[in-house]
């Protein structure tokens, strides 16, 4: 395994979609996600960047993540400037981690 350096920014964004019987967020910060989803089942998850498998932006902007077999996913307003920010900071940390075969 080869290790890279990384100096830490120490900044993290948020993604927050809350309605008014859950609460739904996703924190990006400089070593991965944590994806919040308070309903009935559910709750605080952590991932590493490099668990996440896959990203997408539907184009009815819901913005989805999967990892291993489960998919997680919120909605988000492309034109909400630290939603920018944070599907930036995700897609930077996938790409910072990615495998050079990947890139």
């Amino acid at each position: 395994m080869a290790w890279k350096a990384f100096i830490s920014s120490g900044q993290s964004w948020r993604i927050k979609a809350n309605t008014f019987f859950m609460q739904r967020y996703m924190d990006v910060d400089d070593f991965g996600v944590t994806f919040c989803e308070t309903a009935i089942t559910g709750g605080k998850r952590r991932f590493r960047f490099e668990e996440i498998e896959c990203v997408c932006i539907s184009p009815e902007d819901l913005l989805s993540f999967q990892v291993g077999t489960e998919v997680f996913s919120l909605p988000i307003k492309q034109n909400k400037r630290k939603h920018q920010e944070a599907v930036s900071a995700l897609i930077s940390g996938l790409t910072r981690t990615a495998p050079a075969a990947a890139q």
